[in-house]
């Protein structure tokens, strides 16, 4: 089993070979670092000529080499290019040729110590087969491990995703907890429904607190593990987010929109705005991957 990292041509990435480190460090599986080589859209040009293969060579020998370089040297590693009509298909792929449990992906150019979403994982965190992590960017872990699994909660029935990430939580030898997100209701919202925002909020407080206790209880293994319960409040987003406390090896576990695809991960609207604004690197799990998590 091996972890695949999408490196990028066009810079560098020590926040993605980071993360993918660390994973790796604390499931102990082996870490395959690829460069996707795009076919050219260039005129009576093809993959095979030879003065593509020349300049895509040298591009992949370069980009190789820088990751090698800055790839933490205690985790097994192997580098490799996948050639392909885009990257994000090129990714999935290589992770079906090699095996791989799970693709992981930097962010865009954006916030230091926040995930910024680029094409690439927009596209695999609506299509991708298995889970995608996606680091912060700047991330850096050291030599750490993974400590705590945090799981988007948003007061399901189903105890599958709770249960998935208590398995991947005891994969990794983490902790596990389970966080919801309630941005206030603004005064027109509020006067819609006849209620007071405060009392509203008070009101779905209490009920994911309640479906989060339930769904921890219906789970023997969950339970053994007892995990915490939190919800972070705020006028935004991102003081949502910012309302709960994050450390040193902390991930973000989100997991599918059950309106989406069963076998690829799919987003809803909810969890997009969660990533885009999260503290920590995310793991994005698609539902048939979670029941197989869950089934362990």
């Amino acid at each position: 089993m091996t972890i695949l990292v999408g490196y990028p041509t066009d810079r560098r990435a020590k926040a993605v070979l980071s993360l993918a480190a660390m994973l790796a460090r604390s499931n102990g599986q082996d870490v395959v670092v690829c460069v996707v080589i795009v076919d050219p859209v260039v005129p009576g040009i093809t993959s095979d000529s030879p003065e593509f293969r020349s300049c895509v060579d040298q591009l992949a020998d370069k980009t190789l080499k820088r990751a090698h370089q800055d790839m933490p040297a205690d985790v097994p590693v192997q580098f490799t290019t996948f050639d392909a009509r885009s990257i994000p298909s090129g990714l999935v792929q290589a992770a079906e040729h090699y095996n791989a449990t799970m693709i992981v992906v930097g962010s865009a150019m954006g916030l230091i110590e926040r995930v910024a979403v680029s094409s690439i994982a927009d596209r695999l965190l609506h299509s991708s087969p298995i889970p995608v992590a996606v680091a912060t960017r700047g991330f850096r872990a050291g030599r750490g491990k993974v400590a705590r699994l945090t799981l988007a909660f948003a007061g399901e029935r189903t105890t599958t995703g709770v249960a998935a990430a208590e398995a991947l939580a005891a994969e990794f030898g983490a902790e596990l907890r389970l966080a919801s997100f309630a941005v206030h209701l603004s005064a027109p919202e509020a006067l819609r429904v006849h209620l007071e925002s405060d009392a509203v909020l008070d009101q779905w407080t209490n009920r994911i607190r309640s479906t989060a206790q339930e769904a921890i209880g219906s789970d023997e293994a969950v339970t053994r593990r007892d995990p915490q319960i939190v919800i972070g409040h705020g006028d935004e987003w991102e003081e949502a987010l910012d309302d709960i406390d994050w450390e040193a090896g902390d991930l973000l576990v989100i997991g599918s929109s059950q309106a989406g695809p069963l076998s690829r991960v799919f987003l809803g609207s909810t969890a997009v705005k969660i990533v885009r604004h999260t503290p920590v690197p995310v793991i994005a799990i698609p539902r048939t991957a979670a029941t197989e998590l869950a089934e362990r």
